[in-house]
């Protein structure tokens, strides 16, 4: 695998690894609990911090495609300058919330950090920073997101090319009219 096709799927990667993880630790706690009558202390713990990177990391993957919570239903009564309209005020919203997502949970870390969690023996922090981390993670997939959408004409403010290849389109469906008019 080379080194961009990781970058691009490093979610899929992680997250794959961590669910992994997770799901052994608990099936080795059924067996310690039930067959060995010795229940892994440590086992709910690091189940739980994993659960968190790997619920963290899901919402990641749904960013970069396109998945992330939005309201169908009234976007799509929208139409031409009306839809450009919807769509950058609902992708800025998405992106004010991620910054206040880092911002929040960067706070939350360092107010939890100083604890610990009990049978790991770590800070709580590793469990609080999975928001500040994955949501800068998230910042940058819905910023690619972003960029193919405002290449693609999505958006109030279109980039200066595409209007001149609308103009050339425009140009081009007039030529047409007037050969169809001249047969």
């Amino acid at each position: 695998m080379n080194i961009k096709k990781i970058l691009d799927n490093i979610e899929e990667i992680v997250g794959a690894v961590l669910f992994i993880t997770m799901f052994a630790i608990l099936i080795a706690q059924i067996i310690f609990r039930q067959i060995f009558d010795s229940p892994l202390v440590w086992s709910e713990e690091l189940a739980i911090l994993l659960f968190t990177y790997t619920g963290m990391l899901g919402v990641s993957i749904g960013v970069k495609h396109r998945q992330h919570v939005f309201i169908d239903f009234l976007y799509n009564k929208f139409s031409g300058k009306g839809l450009k309209i919807a769509n950058t005020f609902i992708q800025s919203v998405v992106f004010i919330s991620l910054l206040a997502m880092i911002q929040i949970g960067y706070k939350l870390f360092l107010r939890k950090k100083i604890f610990q969690l009990i049978a790991l023996k770590i800070s709580s922090g590793w469990m609080y920073v999975a928001l500040p981390l994955i949501a800068s993670l998230m910042l940058i997939r819905f910023i690619q997101v972003l960029i193919q959408d405002y290449k693609a004409g999505k958006f109030i403010i279109e980039p200066k090319n595409l209007s001149i290849e609308k103009d050339n389109d425009l140009e081009m469906i007039e030529d047409e009219k007037v050969v169809k008019e001249e047969w």
